[in-house]
Parts: C-alpha cells; structure tokens; sequence
C-alpha cells in the first residue's frame, strides 16, 4: 500500500509519500523530513486516537518519512495517514494494495477532524493517477464535487480497516447518513456567494456569516436617480471591466456597488471548481445554490493588511484577490487602503495570478479577479457636493488621489463620477428593469464566449493585445474619433486598447457587429477622467 498526504503550498500543493520503518529499540516515534512543529506534534494525537480506537500502537522503534525530504510540511492534516501507516506496517489493517491519498487531522479518541486543501488535494492526486481518497466525513460534501475516483469518508479511525478492505476489493464507498445530509445542506444552501431567485431578485448564502457579501440579496429595482451609473456598470458587468466610482457621500457610489454583483451570470462548473478550491485553502466551503453557482464578492475592509490581501502568512493561504478569483473584489474608500496594499494589485490585475516568495520557492494562486473601487472626490468629500463647501487644498486633493497611483488607476478601464442625486429625480424616477439587465448582459456574454471559442472563451477585458486588434479594431468615422480622442488626452497604448474593448462591450450589448462611433464616444467617455492634464469633473 502506498498511501499519500497532501502539503497545500501554493494552489496546487504537493503529493507526500509516507514512509515507515519499524524497527527494534527502545519504543520511540521518530518523524523526518522537514516536519514542522504541528506535524511533529501528531506522534501523540496518533498514538493516543490509535490507543482509544481499540488497535495496539507498536511498541518498538517507529521512523516516519515524509517524502521528498527536502520540502516544508506544515498541518494537521498528517495525522490520519501517518496513523493509517503505521497501523498498516504492524499488521493491525490490512494493505489494500493501492495507492491511497488521505487527509484528516485525529483527535484523542479517534476522531477525525475535517482539514483545509480537500479539493486541491483531490485534483492534485486523480492528476497523478491516484484513484482512492480517504477524507473526513465533514468534508465529504465539497470532496465529492470533483468527480474523481473513489472518495471514502471516513469519521472515526476505527473506520479505516473497512475502508482499506473496500478500496482492496474496489467495492464502493459507504457514505454515512451524515455526510449525505452535510451533502444535501451544503447543496441547498451553502455557498461563497450563490444568487438563486431570477433576474428580478437575488438571495444569497454563506456558510460563515462573516464571509457574506454587505449587498447579499440586493438588486438594481430598488436603484434610483442616476441612470448613468447604471448604465456603465452594465456594461462593466458585461466585459468584467475593472470600475473606479467616485463622488461626494451620499452619491450613491456604494449603494450602487453592493448591487453590482446581482447583474454577474452564474459561473460554468469548472469555473466554480476551481474557485472551490481556493476556498478550500482557506478552510472554507463554496458550494452552488438551487443548482447554480455564482462570481465570488470580496469586500475587505480598509484596514486590511498586505498578507490579507494577496496571500501570505503562516501557514501560507491565499488572500482576498484568490478568494474574489472569477468575481468581484470590491474596496469601498480606496484611498484610506494602505499604499502598498493598492500598488501590489498592479501585477494581480495583468497577469490573473499572483506569486508569492518563501524560502526560496515561488507559490502561485490565481487571482483573475473584476475591480469595483469606490472613492470619495477628495479628503472632506465635500468637493462636487452644491450643497457643501470643500475645505481641502489642491494640495491634499492630489496628495488623496496619488494613494491609489497613476500605475494601479491606469489599470482601471471606467472611472464613473457620480453626481448627488435630485430629490426630484430620486422620487419621480423609475426603478431600473433587473431582468432586462440580465438578459441584454448574458447576450453579450454568449457573443464574447462564442467569438472567442477558440481561444477557450474569454471576456472582453481580458483580451490579449492580437486579440484586440483582431475583435475590437475601429474602423472609418469610429477610428478617427478614436485617434482624436488619444491626442487630446494622452491616452496610452493601455488605455487606447481599455477604449477599444469597451466599445466592443457596447456594441456586444447592442448586437452589433461593427463597432460604431458612438460606441467608441461612449467608451472614451468612460475612460477620460484622470487621464493625462485631465481634469476631474469637480
């Protein structure tokens, strides 16, 4: 039998073989192979769960050998494949004859704990041609979303010479009622972020309540007074083009954006699998709801620290970028985020991915990731309030500005201002149709999947620079507007291909081929403020 434990660095973390040796000698348990504390600590958490489990613990010389010897191994979710080794060694189960990936952390009577990297670690063994899984029954539910092997939950160490039987006569698994029922609640209504309910509402679930979305369950009927945000972030939402709001409070900027994610369409299956996974890493479940799985939201809040943000700590785990992967990370009063929190999303944003460097090795999780900022216009938020004097200086307006940076802001495809609404436009206007939204959103996304088809699907905002000239090239009055409007405001080479793919978003929502002049108008005016000597609008 060989049996495998999973070391979670990185996204797709490592496969380590466990090795036993038991030897004559004064009864001892020795484990090598760069081993961390918490991996050396399980000697006593397994000998004790073996003990009251009712199997003998061999009483000779036992050396444990975490194989390759040269990388870290950190976790308690060695214990169950160490316990299960040793207890195969000494004849108390019986070798299945197979390789086996198992995960579990043990406590002192035995019982298996559920553990983080369960996903990861599946798709990491089935890709290495291991084909039977041992994991806790608490994470039985999110295991059996991959559609790999055999996939045995197990509860109890007392359970593992049935198992080990079963995986040595390919007999099927037992799944206990309480996994069933951990299977059929995580199905029903645990998620990072699932919307159920139609285009005309949305309701949202999460297994922590700490990881819920502010705007859970919020839509645009109830959205009045600017139909201009509006209609930018539909069309934002449409191409997955990176927004800046910005205006005075009580603009509506962050009302607006808690909304935003109700217009995102749900995600393809192995999309949300590997937006699962990166919840795994982190301890936590992202499972659909009523079927469907929908973009991840992350809302950190401004104090949030490097290591929060792009991944990092001890034990290294993905940050809040990974976690938005294939949705939505959302900062609401950008300018009060730390500077080097906001510079280090620059790389992230181009890439899709970020690496992180430890002890000489290179780590990367995906991070493709839509940018929702929301700003205030300057330090006191009075300025482009009629109703209020700004009391700041030029001065400390370009010192509050420069915090977010040319670099990151050059990144950014639309910068919406958003105008304090009328209290005559807030009564007498009509609420925006959701489900209008969504139909005119999921065609245009159908029409970037299909024109793209060949380059696997890919959004507008995401199109490499030949793809650009191939899909969202200019032509006739259309390109002379365009090159008009480089000159008059300096536009960059990134942000002359920002324009051209969002005008190639507009006409995907008007059902055009061509794009028209217009369309290129419009995309520029979403562009132009920040730009160059460009002005802001207050």
């Amino acid at each position: 039998m060989e049996l495998f434990a999973y070391e979670p660095l990185g996204f797709a973390g490592y496969l380590v073989k466990i090795e036993v040796d038991i030897r004559r000698g004064i009864p001892a348990v020795d484990i090598v192979g760069l081993a961390a504390a918490s991996v050396r600590e399980s000697r006593e958490r397994v000998r004790a769960a073996v003990r009251n489990a009712g199997f003998a613990f061999p009483q000779d010389r036992v050396l444990i050998n975490l194989s390759p010897a040269d990388l870290p191994k950190e976790g308690s979710l060695y214990d169950l494949p160490i316990a299960a080794v040793v207890l195969g060694a000494s004849g108390s189960v019986p070798d299945c004859g197979r390789a086996v990936l198992a995960l579990g952390e043990l406590t002192l009577d035995g019982s298996v704990r559920p553990v983080r990297g369960t996903l990861p670690a599946l798709l990491r063994a089935s890709r290495c041609g291991i084909e039977d899984f041992i994991v806790p029954a608490a994470n039985w539910a999110e295991a059996s979303r991959t559609g790999c092997g055999h996939i045995h939950p197990i509860g109890h160490i007392s359970e593992l010479q049935r198992i080990l039987i079963a995986i040595r006569e390919g007999a099927s698994p037992q799944i206990p009622a309480r996994a069933e029922a951990d299977a059929g609640k995580a199905g029903d209504g645990q998620a990072g972020l699932a919307p159920a309910g139609g285009p005309s509402g949305s309701i949202f679930a999460s297994e922590d309540a700490g990881d819920l979305f502010p705007g859970a369950g919020l839509d645009f009927s109830d959205y009045r007074g600017n139909d201009k945000v509006i209609r930018a972030l539909l069309v934002a939402a449409a191409g997955r083009h990176n927004v800046l709001l910005f205006g005075p409070p009580g603009s509506g900027k962050t009302m607006a954006a808690l909304r935003f994610p109700s217009l995102l369409p749900p995600l393809e299956d192995s999309v949300a699998l590997e937006v699962a996974a990166l919840w795994s890493l982190r301890g936590k479940r992202f499972m659909p709801l009523n079927g469907k799985t929908y973009p991840p939201v992350r809302a950190p809040h401004h104090s949030a620290s490097l290591e929060g943000l792009v991944g990092g700590g001890r034990p290294l785990r993905p940050g809040e970028i990974s976690l938005a992967h294939r949705g939505v990370l959302f900062l609401d009063e950008t300018p009060e985020f730390s500077r080097d929190v906001l510079q280090s999303l620059r790389e992230p944003l181009e890439r899709g991915t970020i690496a992180i460097v430890r002890a000489g090795r290179v780590l990367q999780y995906p991070a493709d990731f839509q940018l929702l900022l929301a700003a205030n216009s300057c330090p006191c938020g009075n300025l482009g309030n009629p109703a209020k004097t700004c009391l700041c200086s030029p001065l400390e307006i370009q010192r509050y500005w420069r915090k977010i940076g040319g670099p990151l802001l050059d990144r950014i495809d639309m910068r919406i201002p958003v105008a304090v609404p009328g209290v005559a436009s807030m009564v007498g206007a009509q609420p925006a149709d959701q489900g209008k939204m969504l139909l005119r959103i999921e065609s245009a996304v159908r029409r970037q999947m299909e024109r793209s088809r060949e380059w696997g699907g890919v959004f507008n905002s995401r199109l490499s620079p030949d793809l650009v000239r191939r899909f969202c090239s200019p032509v006739g009055k259309a390109l002379d507007l365009l090159r008009d409007k480089a000159d008059e405001l300096g536009f960059s080479m990134r942000a002359c291909h920002s324009v051209m793919k969002i005008a190639r978003t507009i006409a995907d929502l008007e059902s055009c081929d061509e794009i028209e002049a217009p369309m290129v108008a419009e995309a520029c005016g979403y562009r132009e403020f920040g730009e160059g000597e460009c002005y802001w609008p207050f």
